[in-house]
């Protein structure tokens, strides 16, 4: 309930500053800027609202007559999922499963990875928690989009592997009689790989951190005293550091869905970042004076990214408190069902 409630507080603040954020931004020829109340602010952050529900709804807009002085004219209205295909050239369906694909996919593996190399770096020391420590510091402060640039030159520049644009190579498999499963994982081949290899590292740093501060436990000198096998030591510890390390990954997450975002637009995929950069854009028109840059500003497609990252949030917050909650060791000790 918490989480829910935060999620709408959020899209209330974001609906608002989108809202004052359009009034400022003038186009050539529109009217000057002028002072919104917050009540105009509300009611537009309503009309954005409905906006990224409709988009979800299949229909074809309306047509209608509207009379002039000379006659009348044929006027028609579209409808918004009709807008948003215009304007991005995709589906609303299709920009959700790619995010959500993209995301779950980098999750399932940086996760058990993360995971297995921070518990044995952790219980064990050694080499791995030599390498760690030196590679953690220097993922954790390089952003994902510089791996994408990197892995664009030495995989698909130098060996050809992967592409530069995934809407780019989709189509031309398309056009070649339809993509398969493994068309679209080399489409998706080089983003994945920034996401996930910078990630592991800094994921599997935070698991050691958190098992160096349970080894210190008494119960951790019990189990060692008695002399129960390994395996059994460090899967204890497994479930005792996983609790703290979904907290870590829950936090982390809208992290890792900006850093996604960024890949999209850098690799043409057709996420909500790929979305967000359709509707904010600046080119130019020529006038009489000369050419004059133009701004392009779409606040309904821009709520609509904050919607979905909302929502995604929302679900990646509710599943990993399910599993904390099903997963906390103090469950058994205090008899909580």
């Amino acid at each position: 309930m918490e989480n829910l409630l935060l999620v709408v507080i959020a899209l209330l603040i974001t609906g608002i500053a989108i809202a004052y954020a359009d009034e400022k931004a003038v186009m050539i020829g529109e009217e000057p800027p002028r002072d919104l109340t917050l009540k105009e602010a509300l009611y537009r952050t309503w009309e954005y609202f409905q906006f990224s529900i409709s988009v979800f709804t299949k229909g074809k807009g309306e047509i209608g007559w509207r009379g002039i002085f000379f006659g009348v004219f044929r006027d028609y209205k579209t409808t918004p999922r009709e807008l948003f295909q215009y304007v991005t050239g995709i589906t609303p369906e299709t920009t959700v499963l790619t995010t959500l694909s993209l995301l779950t996919i980098v999750m399932l593996i940086v996760l058990p990875l993360g995971l297995y190399w921070g518990l044995h770096a952790g219980y064990r020391g050694g080499l791995s928690d030599k390498i760690l420590l030196i590679l953690a510091p220097v993922f954790s402060g390089i952003p994902a989009w510089f791996w994408g640039l990197f892995l664009l030159w030495t995989l698909w520049w130098k060996f050809d592997i992967g592409t530069i644009s995934y809407l780019n190579y989709i189509h031309r498999e398309m056009a070649n009689g339809g993509p398969g499963i493994s068309d679209y994982f080399t489409a998706l081949l080089i983003p994945l790989l920034a996401l996930t290899i910078g990630n592991i590292a800094v994921y599997a740093f935070h698991v050691r951190n958190f098992v160096k501060k349970e080894v210190k436990e008494d119960y951790f000198f019990a189990d060692v005293m008695k002399g129960l096998p390994e395996r059994r030591i460090l899967r204890k510890l497994l479930r005792t550091v996983t609790p703290s390390f979904l907290t870590y990954t829950s936090y982390n997450f809208l992290n890792l869905m900006i850093n996604g975002m960024a890949l999209e637009k850098l690799f043409d995929v057709p996420g909500i970042g790929f979305v967000l950069t359709k509707a904010i854009d600046r080119f130019y028109v020529f006038t009489g004076d000369g050419w004059a840059p133009m701004f392009y500003f779409n606040p309904y497609l821009v709520f609509f990214v904050a919607f979905i990252m909302a929502i995604l949030y929302f679900l990646n917050s509710t599943i990993m408190e399910a599993l904390y909650l099903r997963l906390d060791p103090r469950r058994e000790v205090y008899g909580e069902d």
